[in-house]
């Protein structure tokens, strides 16, 4: 499986670790970036990017046979409702983007019959970002969504089109390393508004609440604190449109947590330390089963 040229929209830790882990896997001739000028002159001095895509910015149809949206949420959509009509007849188009409801709607509405979109999500990252910190193993062994198109919102069979351009992707996706799940776009937001999202605003309350003390012992932080609150360290920038497209699952596992939390608050004024302790017990379990998978995995 080789591809003559890939584009690459946003060029980022995601799209910029695609590049690099497509050039390793020798996926493509010719890989190219759309992005600011600056990230763009980065990409090709460090051999990240042979070339500019100037396609899109032009009003072209693109020569590219996949495309890759490494792009924030809002500007995936947006580059789904404005570019479509550039698309290759025949390529396939997918994207990175960390939700897939809004995505998948977009690209049901704007991409042309011709052209073969599959939604995707590699659960990889840091809370770093920038073509700066792309490497090429970024994707070695991490789940990664693939999320048919036609399967968008619910769990409608897909089309034979749909499944063929789904199956390349999944080829894509073990190509450089990382482990294709399908699933429905309903699926993946409720799953990751548990597993990345609400995780990430917990960081962020944690973070928020120890910068407004007043206690000067605030100093004892340790490694237990910095590893706790690392994703508080996450732009706005990227979270906002992951915010405003999964609401209503962070809203709905925030409040799972919440009824936890509140339980275990009552579990320590009232004393009841047996209770608490059960769920320290369920947790460990629960972690070392999933430790204990990945070890699996990566083994």
């Amino acid at each position: 499986m080789k591809y003559n040229r890939i584009a690459i929209v946003g060029v980022g830790l995601i799209g910029g670790s695609f590049a690099l882990s497509a050039r390793r896997g020798r996926l493509a001739n010719h890989i190219t970036g759309w992005d600011r000028e600056d990230v763009l002159a980065k990409g090709v001095s460090s051999g990240i990017l042979d070339g500019v895509e100037d396609s899109f910015p032009s009003g072209r149809v693109s020569e590219a046979d996949l495309v890759y949206l490494a792009a924030p949420v809002g500007q995936i959509i947006s580059f789904l409702r404005d570019h479509s009509r550039q698309l290759k007849p025949g390529s396939i188009v997918t994207d990175a983007g960390s939700t897939k409801r809004e995505v998948c709607r977009a690209a049901r509405d704007h991409i042309p019959g011709d052209v073969h979109f599959v939604g995707g999500h590699p659960m990889a990252g840091s809370h770093n970002s920038g073509i700066e910190f792309a490497t090429e193993d970024l994707f070695e062994g991490a789940a990664y969504a693939i999320v048919p198109i036609d399967g968008g919102d619910s769990a409608a069979p897909a089309s034979s089109g749909s499944n063929a351009a789904a199956e390349q992707v999944a080829q894509i996706v073990r190509a450089l390393g990382g482990r294709p799940l399908f699933l429905t776009a309903d699926e993946h937001d409720a799953a990751v508004a548990l597993l990345s999202h609400t995780p990430q605003l917990l960081a962020t309350a944690l973070a928020a609440v120890a910068s407004q003390s007043r206690n000067p012992a605030i100093g004892l932080a340790g490694p237990g604190f910095y590893e706790t609150i690392r994703l508080a360290a996450s732009r706005w920038r990227v979270w906002e449109d992951i915010c405003r497209t999964n609401r209503d699952e962070i809203a709905s596992a925030l409040d799972l947590l919440e009824k936890v939390i509140d339980e275990m608050r009552r579990e320590l004024i009232n004393g009841d330390l047996a209770s608490l302790g059960r769920k320290f017990d369920e947790a460990n379990e629960f972690t070392e089963r999933l430790q204990t998978r990945e070890e699996s995995v990566k083994g």
